[in-house]
């Protein structure tokens, strides 16, 4: 999608490049407490972009679009 953004890392807005929108999912193991939690599938959107040369996995909500 090569799409020019900005990613918010701590307070600063950095530029980056675009790559797209994914669902990681993860296991979790059920709880050893009594009356704990059964376990199951945690699931949530995540967006990787390319900066510094790499690819990094960042928040939804830290991605910001720059206006044409």
């Amino acid at each position: 999608m090569d799409k020019e953004c900005y990613v918010k890392i701590k307070t600063e807005l950095v530029e980056a490049e675009f790559i797209g929108v994914y669902q990681y999912s993860g296991v979790i193991e059920p709880s050893p407490m009594i009356g704990g939690h059964p376990g199951g599938v945690i699931a949530y959107p995540v967006v990787v972009v390319k900066l510094n040369e790499k690819l990094k996995e960042v928040k939804l909500s830290d991605i910001t679009f720059k206006q044409a």
